[in-house]
C-alpha cells in the first residue's frame, strides 16, 4: 500500500485505478508504464491521484449553513 502526504494509506482499488489511467492518460498499456517507471514514480502517480480525487471530493460537496 502506497502511504499518501496526509498520513492515510491508499486502498489497492485506488492504487490500480491511478495507474491504470495514468497508462491512458500517456497512451501505453498499464503493462509498459508498470515496467517502465520506477515504483517511486509509481508512488508519486498514486498520490497526486488520491490528492486530486480529495479535492474533487471538498469541491462537490455542500456547504453547511449554520
Amino acid at each position: 500500500m502506497t502511504e499518501l502526504r496526509n498520513g492515510t494509506c491508499a486502498t489497492p482499488n485506488e492504487e490500480l485505478t491511478a495507474l491504470a489511467l495514468e497508462a491512458r492518460r500517456r497512451g501505453v498499456s498499464y503493462g509498459q508504464l508498470v515496467g517502465n517507471t520506477t515504483l517511486w514514480e509509481q508512488q508519486e502517480i498514486i498520490r497526486d491521484y488520491c490528492e486530486e480525487k480529495a479535492r474533487n471530493r471538498r469541491r462537490k460537496s455542500p456547504r453547511r449553513s449554520g
